[in-house]
């Protein structure tokens, strides 16, 4: 055997990218302010073209966000600058992101989200979820994969908290080293994901006090010309 160094390195190939990050508390504020005198008032309900489950309490309800508006117009802007962020730096895509709907979610006690993934006009689009109230029953559960982290023993650790799904991987999958297809996230005001619009997700219920108040949109995705030429697609989509 030669005695010259051997240089190794790991190399990781990445399935998935989401952008993620945290609001401002008085960002988090104005939203939530606009919500409480619009959105809330004006009771545009959208539970009929979505499949939440938010029925328990008198307050719980699915909510259009009307984006048209001059307020929903600066909204739009900063979650189009987010979302094409993750379309240009984390896919590498030319191209851009438009939110096209948004909708709040308002659930209490025994509210939840079934399995589920999202739709939009273009072939490739996003998905988000901000996180604008989160009651106290939610907020004193550990973090998951912490070690006090524990869904065994019926714990209720994972009541309120978002589940991403993204392969069908087991746990002895995992084992086996293959990725993990699977993200449990616990609620944090003033958080946002945004992810492609095929990841699936649920949301499990929680018990308690307060409102678990959270905002999604939708984006479609436009590529440039040559973007599709890439991929060897004529559109009309720009």
């Amino acid at each position: 055997m030669s005695d010259k160094k051997i240089n190794l390195n790991t190399v990781s190939i990445n399935h998935l990218h989401m952008i993620t990050g945290m609001l401002p508390e008085n960002a988090v504020e104005e939203i939530n302010k606009h919500i409480d005198d619009v959105i809330i008032p004006t009771q545009d309900s959208v539970s009929y073209n979505l499949v939440g489950q938010i029925n328990q309490g008198k307050k719980s309800s699915q909510l259009d966000f009307d984006l048209k508006t001059p307020y929903g117009q600066q909204f739009k802007g900063m979650l189009d600058s987010f979302a094409t962020a993750l379309l240009q730096q984390g896919y590498k895509r030319e191209g851009k992101a438009d939110a096209v709907e948004c909708w709040t979610v308002h659930s209490y006690a025994g509210d939840y989200n079934p399995f589920h993934s999202h739709g939009t006009a273009t072939p490739a689009g996003l998905s988000c979820i901000l996180y604008l109230k989160v009651p106290d029953c939610i907020k004193e559960k550990p973090t998951p994969n912490n070690s006090d982290w524990n869904i065994n023993h019926a714990s209720g650790d994972c009541d309120g908290f978002t589940q991403l799904i993204y392969n069908t991987a087991t746990s002895y999958d995992v084992y086996s080293l293959h990725a993990s297809g699977q993200e449990m996230i616990k609620p944090e005001v003033g958080k946002i994901y945004i992810f492609p619009k095929w990841v699936n997700h649920q949301v499990y219920p929680f018990f308690g006090e307060g409102e678990r108040r959270t905002l999604s949109a939708n984006f479609n995705v436009y590529y440039s010309e040559n973007e599709n030429k890439k991929f060897g697609v004529v559109s009309d989509w720009l």
